[in-house]
């Protein structure tokens, strides 16, 4: 079972199944037995893997950075510029917020910033990873003209977060509110746009 458990199928279940109960019930309602149930094992099995709903939302947390981080390489990989490296992150970033509509719950909790040190910490890890890497494709786009230079890439970066930001927390709530390929498609033009030199 411990082989199982630990496959990336059976912790993507887990993750789902832990994002799928924050969305119905509230982060509260996250428990093991929860969890275990929702992925068809038993508590018992779960428990020897995951104790507590802290380890559970740190493994979702750890699930989400490996996605980001696959999503980062293979951006790089294929783009044929900097700004080209960051318009397929941000469109990978939006299939994981229309795939798991439960992260910005989880990421605006108070479970999160002020009962559960650990997961503080790991969110600060992520953001800050986050924002290094596109300061960085910000710079590179700078430095080939296609990005301007009048404004700082740490200004530029804010910006580009809320391209993500917003659009998730509406999603995870009202989501009958937003037309999620349209504004991501019209998102991008306006941050295109307003970073053209």
């Amino acid at each position: 079972m411990a082989e199982r458990l630990e496959s990336p199928l059976r912790r993507e279940q887990i993750a789902e199944a832990a994002l799928d109960i924050v969305v119905r019930q509230g982060i509260g309602a996250v428990t093991v037995r929860r969890v275990a149930e929702a992925v068809g094992i038993s508590a018992a099995a779960l428990y020897r893997h995951y104790k507590s709903k802290v380890d559970i939302l740190a493994a979702v947390m750890h699930e989400h950075q490996e996605f980001f981080m696959a999503t980062v390489r293979t951006a790089k990989a294929e783009s044929t510029s900097p700004l080209d490296a960051i318009r397929r992150l941000y469109h990978s970033s939006m299939v994981m917020v229309s795939r798991y509509c439960a992260l910005p719950v989880v990421f605006l909790s108070d479970v999160l910033w002020f009962e559960e040190p650990e997961l503080r910490a790991l969110k600060l890890q992520h953001h800050k990873m986050l924002r290094d890497i596109v300061v960085e494709l910000i710079i590179a786009g700078q430095q080939a003209g296609e990005i301007r230079t009048d404004l700082r890439p740490e200004e530029i970066v804010i910006h580009f977060l809320g391209l993500i930001a917003m659009p998730a927390l509406i999603q995870a709530r009202t989501p009958e509110d937003l037309d999620m390929p349209r504004q991501i498609t019209a998102n991008w033009e306006l941050f295109a746009h307003a970073v053209a030199p």
